[in-house]
């Protein structure tokens, strides 16, 4: 009889533990969206068209300037595991950060006034190099996209490039 009284009470424990863990869970209070971004991928567009893309373990497409000229715009959309794009709520815990793998090359400067998700490429020297794109959530790398190719050439694509006062590449390179 104790042993029917206890396999009663173990089954419903059972199944409420076997929901507790399940991700699709529509009741699941501690689910936010807002709260964390699971990014799989992410694209770099510039005036709408796609230039580079990380996705499913591959880069496709290249960033190309000019040397001595800076990019348009360019702007960071990330990728889920449904290959919708989006883009971070800016509530303070995200952040996006990048390593240039050769700065002689190819920099990145991020002015103030183009967003969180927004920068630009200078083409410093002539030559290849590449950028590793990161999206940062409380303190911590959420995601770390490959190498994306940096090509810089003598009479690349961009304007010509003119010294901002208000930009933080330097801040946000030296939190590397």
């Amino acid at each position: 009889m104790l042993r029917r009284i206890i396999q009663r009470a173990l089954v419903p424990l059972a199944l409420t533990l076997a929901a507790c863990g399940d991700d699709n869970n529509p009741v699941d209070a501690g689910h936010d969206d807002e709260s964390h971004a699971d990014a799989f991928g992410v694209q770099i567009i510039s005036s709408g068209q796609e230039l580079a893309r990380y996705e499913n373990g591959e880069v496709t497409g290249e960033i190309e300037i000019g040397h001595g000229r800076e990019t348009p715009l360019l702007t960071v959309r990330f990728i889920d595991k449904d290959g919708d794009t989006f883009t971070p709520h800016a509530n303070g815990d995200f952040s996006l950060s990048w390593k240039v793998a050769d700065g002689t090359i190819a920099e990145v400067e991020q002015h103030t006034a183009d967003g969180a998700w927004n920068f630009h490429i200078v083409g410093a020297e002539n030559g290849q190099t590449s950028i590793v794109i990161k999206l940062n959530h409380a303190g911590h790398t959420d995601f770390v996209s490959k190498e994306i190719p940096i090509h810089v050439e003598e009479d690349g694509p961009g304007e010509e490039h003119e010294e901002h006062e208000e930009h933080d590449d330097e801040a946000e390179e030296g939190s590397e």
